[in-house]
Parts: structure tokens; C-alpha cells; sequence
């Protein structure tokens, strides 16, 4: 009993010292951002903050990471469909449009940006794979594919993600759709 309190509490600061940061990092950037205004904003002490996390880029790490294990989970089960990628990967933007829209203002697109596209990447190989025995350049177009995806959500995003899910589903589909046309059985 005692050690699922002491988890809960441990897990109630995380979150605290995490929307602290996301908070912060709406109106400055990273390189702005202090582990005392963290602290004051997320009502822990510094100790409680170097306990949790020990440094600012680990709370970036983080949030990354919450960010990227949802889509990594939904990612494994989704059929081999460049709809169903599309689709899922949209929705997981559009859910998620506020913390990507925080981290890419703040000028940590690069802490985000690997995880995602290497999810897509290894989703576009295998499904690229599925229709090809081989092909040396199975793994650029899949990167290419990848890459591409992700320079579709962030313009949707900096746009206002204007564009219903379906119509970026439609626009990612045209675009993969010629790519993967280059990659002969």
C-alpha cells in the first residue's frame, strides 16, 4: 500500500513538473527556460525537480517519450494500408497538436522528429516489403516516405491544422503513392 502511495505521488510530481515545462515553453524557448521557473510553476522544490528528473533535458525526454510511446503502441497494430498509416498517424497529431505545436515553437523539433519518423520509417519498410521481395532502395523511400510525413504535420500545425484528418490522409496518400510507384516488384 505504501509503496503505490509513494508511486502515485512520484507519478502526481512528474506531471506537475512536465505541464510546468509544457507551460512554459509556450511563450519562451528552451534555451529561455529555467529549472527554478519550472519548480515555482509546477509547486515543487528544486530537490523534488532534481529527484525526479535531474536536468531540463530530461523532462524534454520525457514528454518525447510519453508523446511517442502512444503512437509507437497504435503504430504496431495498424494493418500494413498507407490509409490506415495516414489515418493514424493524423489522429495522433491532431491529438497531440498543442504539445508538438509547444516543443516546435520552442525549438525542439530535433528531440521529437527522430523517434516519430523512425515509427513511420519502420511502418512504410514493412509495408514496402510486403509488396516487394527486394529492392536496395526499400529503406531510402521508406526514410523519404517517413521524412515526408513528418514535414506534412508540422506545416499542418504551424497552418492552424486547418485540414480535416481525411484531407491530410488524401494529400499524404498522393504523396506516398508517387514515391512508392518508383520501387519495382
Amino acid at each position: 500500500m505504501k509503496n503505490m502511495l509513494t508511486e502515485s505521488i512520484r507519478q502526481k510530481t512528474d506531471e506537475q513538473i512536465i505541464d510546468a515545462t509544457l507551460t512554459l515553453l509556450q511563450s519562451q524557448s528552451y534555451d529561455q527556460l529555467a529549472v527554478t521557473e519550472i519548480t515555482r510553476k509546477a509547486g515543487v522544490s528544486r530537490m523534488a525537480f532534481y529527484r525526479h528528473f535531474g536536468t531540463k533535458e530530461a523532462v524534454i525526454k520525457a514528454i518525447v517519450v510519453q508523446l511517442t510511446q502512444d503512437f509507437e503502441t497504435e503504430a504496431a497494430s495498424l494493418p500494413l494500408d498507407t490509409n490506415e498509416i495516414s489515418r493514424a498517424f493524423f489522429g495522433f497529431v491532431k491529438a497531440n497538436g498543442i504539445a508538438i505545436a509547444v516543443l516546435l515553437n520552442a525549438g525542439l523539433r530535433e528531440q521529437f522528429y527522430p523517434p516519430l519518423r523512425d515509427i513511420l520509417h519502420g511502418l512504410y519498410a514493412e509495408l514496402l516489403q510486403s509488396k516487394v521481395s527486394f529492392n536496395r532502395s526499400i529503406d531510402y523511400v521508406s526514410d523519404f516516405t517517413a521524412s515526408g510525413m513528418l514535414a506534412l504535420a508540422i506545416r499542418w500545425i504551424a497552418t492552424g491544422a486547418h485540414e480535416s484528418i481525411d484531407q491530410m490522409v488524401e494529400i499524404a496518400n498522393e504523396m506516398t503513392t508517387a514515391q512508392h510507384a518508383n520501387i519495382q516488384p
